[in-house]
């Protein structure tokens, strides 16, 4: 049985003399300074007050503040004790059930301080106080839970040390976690700034522990013998050691993790990558707690099939993968057929000798040059990198985004730096090319209201200003600040509704000028390069007077136009001269917006041309728009315009015009696509009646929606005939349900764009309607 110890007896109720273990104490920081910086570590990737995700890391930083930073701390700190003439097994011993409780209470109230400062990107300083005072709280609680756990000595304290290391504990807190968060809502929390937080947080324990201990003296209670129901200081310290140990390979972790992250980042710099630019509402960019927008590669480097097959934003891959982004339900039952056909090819040059390509590289078959279209294995890797994004922020394909109209070249030679992009005869940038960036970056954009913002912190990224996170990414880019910033100012406007005509008539000038490699450029608003530079009539349509006026003033230049109207002899009552004083004033803004000399030789087109234009409502498709239109052929030589307006590659222009949200070109794209990819890929073991019945949902389309924009009129119309109603327009046959069987699509597989010839060319799919650019263009350079 358990008894007194004899040896002991003389010592009861005396107090001990004490001195300390340098060495031990100098331990008891380093637990107590890894415990706080893993603590850190965890709280910086914080995101939200929601998800699994960021619970996981709440409960993780509490862990390691409360029970390694705080209690590890502790009892490494109380083994440095010696007590005098106590002999090796009269040191201080503790109750297993205080030691254990001492544990779990400054987890427990650190996970509501925690919980009370929050994941968000601004600093509460109310919040600060409270959330810090708790952290402070937190460790004076331990220290003296732990203290009345020793089962041996009676603790005496010292009350202005026990104020004092209160005192310590609080404001040191509050110091080390204002800063921490104030430097992470700044985006300026580098791991040196929050391994400097971690020496003040640390510092507030071992500062409180250390001021306490010097007020504290122990008298001797008893020592038992026989059966030990108590934890030595031996046993306590291999505990904590043990704790310590998970704490540095959790950092040792987190310090490989982001090594990984960073040299995957570099490497996808000089390769072809798909990006995500999600914002909020207040115009904040979605980024990961590394301060980088989500991203895919898609491949090492695109195949040029010649010396001018340059991938830019007018060739015709990147004018398909422009549409598929309009219309993601046409490939997101195509995805897994895809991955598995870019398999087959990647282990067919595998098996090939002297192969060294990776079977777990989608790309590799494409970046090795596999036999084969590579203009087909780039799109459909373009689609397996979009699914994989959508996947990474844990939404669906169809939610992820539209594509961007702009390449941006990545990988400088020099990281932090780039040359300019060189300058043509005219003055404008050559298309973009990766040799002066050996990577490109392709962005899908969105903007995500307050409820899809919030489930995204959940998941795990932050909201956050611009210009504090714009050095973080390019850096990881290789790209130059000024150009990155306007390249995400550009995303975020391009983020914001559909830009589109309002209904009505407009007056609009159609200006082209041919490329050095082919093709032409369309003059086009800056902030709106699907839109022409229009100016509207305060008219809702063209009346017989107005159709008159302008049919008199046919192949007349705007400054004839413009001299004809100032002096026509109409009487101030007559209803031509309400319409000439609206189109002269109209004609006079256009110029003005213009401001270009070619345009005041931009000769009429006397036939209104329609235009689609925003719809009756959200669910409608778009409406027609009259357009009054000037042409002018530039000269090559002519500079871009420094204002409002810019030059844009006229087949991504034309492509534009059939993109519109409801726009009926979405039936005959998806049609077009399932015809293309159903073959290749089904091979990939869905059933043909299963993928039948995916293709009849993605093609099936409202006859009411299928529009001709003519030169002169629109019509539309559908006649039915038994099991499918169907109709004609200007030759295109159209069906208000389709269903496409594989082993029709089979016999259909070398079905392609066919407009694989000059870059510049307007991209038209097979059945696609015949927009208002083509006759346009008809009109500047006739066909003879």
């Amino acid at each position: 049985m358990a008894g007194d110890d004899p040896n002991y007896a003389h010592l009861v109720g005396k107090i001990l003399p004490q001195t300390f273990s340098v060495g031990f104490v100098v331990l008891s920081y380093i637990v107590s300074y890894v415990g706080a910086l893993t603590t850190l570590e965890l709280l910086h990737l914080r995101t939200s007050r929601r998800g699994a995700y960021n619970w996981y890391l709440l409960f993780g930083s509490s862990v390691s503040m409360g029970g390694i930073a705080i209690w590890c701390m502790h009892y490494v700190a109380n083994r440095a004790i010696i007590l005098a003439d106590a002999g090796p097994d009269g040191q201080i011993s503790y109750s297993p059930g205080y030691t254990t409780l001492s544990f779990f209470v400054p987890i427990a109230v650190l996970l509501a301080a925690f919980s009370l400062l929050g994941a968000s990107e601004t600093v509460n300083k109310v919040r600060m106080c409270f959330g810090g005072a708790l952290a402070g709280l937190a460790i004076c609680g331990m220290h003296y839970l732990g203290q009345a756990g020793i089962s041996n000595y009676d603790s005496v304290y010292s009350t202005p040390h026990v104020a004092g290391a209160a005192v310590i504990a609080v404001v040191a807190s509050i110091t080390a976690l204002a800063v921490f968060f104030a430097l992470r809502a700044a985006w300026t929390d580098s791991w040196w700034k929050r391994a400097t937080c971690a020496i003040i947080l640390a510092g507030a324990v071992s500062g409180m522990h250390w001021t306490a201990a010097l007020g504290t003296q122990y008298r001797f209670r008893v020592r038992k013998i026989g059966f030990q129901q108590n934890l030595s200081a031996k046993q306590t310290v291999i505990i904590v050691i043990v704790f310590a140990i998970v704490a540095c390979a959790l950092l040792l972790c987190l310090a490989l993790l982001a090594q990984r992250r960073r040299a995957q980042q570099s490497d996808r710099a000089q390769q072809v990558v798909l990006a995500c630019a999600i914002f909020d509402s207040r115009g904040r960019l979605m980024v990961s707690p590394d301060g980088l927008v989500p991203n895919q590669k898609i491949t090492r480097t695109y195949l040029e099939q010649s010396f001018n097959d340059v991938f830019c934003a007018s060739h015709p891959v990147f004018l398909w993968i422009y549409r598929t982004s309009r219309n993601w339900s046409s490939v997101v039952d195509l995805v897994p057929g895809m991955k598995k056909h870019i398999r087959a090819l990647t282990a067919a040059k595998a098996s090939q000798p002297g192969s060294h390509s990776s079977l777990h590289s989608y790309d590799s078959s494409y970046s090795h040059g596999v036999a084969g279209d590579n203009a087909v294995t780039f799109r459909e890797l373009f689609c397996i990198s979009a699914s994989a994004l959508a996947a990474q922020i844990d939404e669906p394909l169809e939610n992820i985004g539209v594509l961007y109209d702009e390449i941006l070249n990545t990988g400088a030679t020099k990281p932090g730096g780039r040359p300019p992009p060189p300058k043509d005869a005219e003055g404008g940038s050559l298309p973009s090319h990766p040799a002066f960036g050996r990577g490109q970056l392709l962005f899908v954009v969105r903007r995500a209201n307050a409820v899809e913002a919030a489930n995204l912190q959940a998941s795990g990224y932050r909201f956050a200003e611009v210009q504090n996170v714009v050095d973080i990414m390019a850096r990881s880019m290789q790209v130059e600040r000024e150009e990155l910033q306007t390249h995400i100012a550009n995303l975020q406007s391009y983020s914001t509704d559909e830009h589109i005509l309002e209904p009505g008539v407009h007056v609009t000038c159609f200006a082209i000028r041919a490329c050095v490699k082919g093709g032409f450029d369309v003059l086009v608003q800056k902030d709106a390069k699907n839109l022409l530079p229009t100016v509207r009539l305060p008219v809702s349509h063209l009346s017989k007077t107005g159709l008159d006026t302008i049919q008199a003033l046919d192949g007349m230049s705007v400054a004839t136009c413009l001299a004809t109207l100032r002096n026509s002899p109409t009487l101030s009552d007559d209803p031509a001269h309400v319409f000439i004083t609206q189109f002269y004033d109209a004609l006079v803004a256009l110029a003005d917006q213009v401001a270009e000399p070619f345009f005041q030789d931009a000769t009429l087109i006397s036939k209104p041309i329609t235009a689609p234009c925003r719809g009756t409502g959200p669910g409608s498709p778009p409406g027609l728009a009259t357009l009054i239109a000037f042409r002018a052929l530039v000269p090559i030589q002519t500079r871009a315009p420094m204002g409002q307006l810019t030059y844009s590659p006229l087949a991504l222009f034309n492509t534009q015009q059939r993109v519109y949200k409801n726009s009926p070109d979405h039936g005959i794209f998806a049609r077009t696509t399932y015809r293309e990819f159903a073959g290749i890929v089904s091979s990939g073991g869905a059933s043909s009646s299963a993928r039948s019945t995916r293709a009849s949902r993605h093609i099936s389309s409202n006859p009411k929606q299928w529009l001709e924009f003519r030169r002169s009129r629109c019509e539309s119309g559908v006649g039915e005939d038994k099991g499918s109603s169907q109709t004609s327009l200007g030759g295109i046959l159209v069906s208000q349900s389709v269903v496409v069987d594989v082993t029709e699509a089979q016999s259909d597989v070398s079905m392609e764009m066919h407009v694989w010839g000059t870059v510049g060319d307007a991209m038209k799919e097979e059945g696609d309607v015949v927009t208002f650019v083509n006759e346009l263009l008809a009109a500047c350079v006739p066909v003879s």
